[in-house]
């Protein structure tokens, strides 16, 4: 008897091991991004030379530093999407559905998830199906496969083209491979991700962001649209070289300027990423003396900004505008 019980027992918790293994979560509809964390990496852009938080290796820090905002006006650039960890980093959300292949049972085959004007869509594979050849076609989106860990959507993005994973020109290889741990909350979805590169980054840098669900919210659905103009003379054959030689670029020194921030920590790198670096901090940062002065609250605090608050320096809060 104890032994059927116990044979009974196993089987039962089987059966809800790989239940909860298989479980699928309905992810469909129109998820509006909140863009309340890292507001200004999702809209205006991230600070010039900002790379805090980034751990990249003296290969990749040497590309960023190289990297000259101009580059994005020659012809050859101006219709280059952002790559596909871009759903992380840029301002606006995304439509999701499913595709089929039994009408009866209504098993899932793959999830996509619509693009922008400057993101190309992503398919999801999640019936199993392998990646293809190292040596296939790469893509600024890249070729995804997805596996699901209870309520979990863990995805796995290869074949990406080399672009930047920042816009202030932090760079990204076509080795790089990001992941996406997609979790709904009832109406919420966070999306953490994680991008490893190991041309670039000395470790994995992790994203995390979240949407809500918003039925009349714009997913921009359609195909990307973009005709390339003349915007520098200087730039228009395609010929020339939009990039700063070691140790000319401007803005290297902007978070020093700006806000006090130690050259070697703006610069980034893995060993900047953890509380032991407060160390080496000591006695090289000081408080500026404005503590905010822009993108305080919001959008914008002054000038005509959409931000309804403005930043009260004496109690370093933000207060609703009158």
């Amino acid at each position: 008897m104890k032994q059927y019980l116990r044979h009974t027992l196993v089987i039962v918790l089987t059966a809800g091991f790989a239940a909860a293994a298989s479980a699928q979560v309905d992810l469909s509809g129109r998820w509006r991004k909140e863009n309340f964390q890292d507001f200004t990496d999702s809209t205006t852009g991230p600070f010039p030379s900002d790379f805090t938080g980034i751990p990249l290796n003296e290969q990749g820090r040497k590309a960023a530093q190289s990297h000259s905002a101009s580059s994005l006006s020659q012809l050859q650039r101006q219709c280059q999407p952002w790559l596909v960890h871009y759903v992380n980093e840029g301002l606006f959300g995304f439509r999701m559905w499913a595709t089929t292949n039994d009408q009866l049972s209504g098993k899932v085959t793959a999830w996509h998830m619509s693009g922008w004007h400057d993101r190309m869509p992503t398919t999801i594979v999640v019936d199993g199906s392998p990646p293809p050849s190292p040596l296939a076609l790469h893509t600024h989106g890249g070729y995804s496969t997805g596996v699901w860990k209870g309520n979990t959507l863990i995805t796995t993005t290869t074949h990406i083209k080399d672009g930047y994973l920042k816009r202030n020109g932090v760079p990204s290889s076509n080795q790089e491979t990001f992941r996406m741990f997609i979790t709904r909350h009832g109406n919420r979805l966070t999306v953490t991700s994680i991008v490893r590169d190991p041309v670039y980054l000395d470790g994995p840098y992790p994203i995390t962001q979240v949407y809500t669900l918003d039925p009349g919210a714009d997913a921009a659905e359609a195909p990307m649209h973009c005709s390339p103009a003349t915007e520098a003379s200087g730039l228009a054959s395609g010929y020339e070289s939009a990039a700063w030689l070691p140790g000319k670029n401007p803005t290297l020194t902007y978070m020093q300027e700006h806000y006090n921030i130690p050259f070697s920590a703006a610069m980034g790198g893995i060993e900047t990423m953890f509380p032991e670096y407060q160390k080496e901090l000591q006695g090289k940062y000081k408080i500026p003396a404005q503590y905010c002065t822009q993108y305080c609250c919001g959008t914008s605090t002054g000038g005509g900004g959409l931000s309804p608050f403005t930043f009260d320096k004496r109690v370093l809060q933000c207060r609703a505008q009158l």
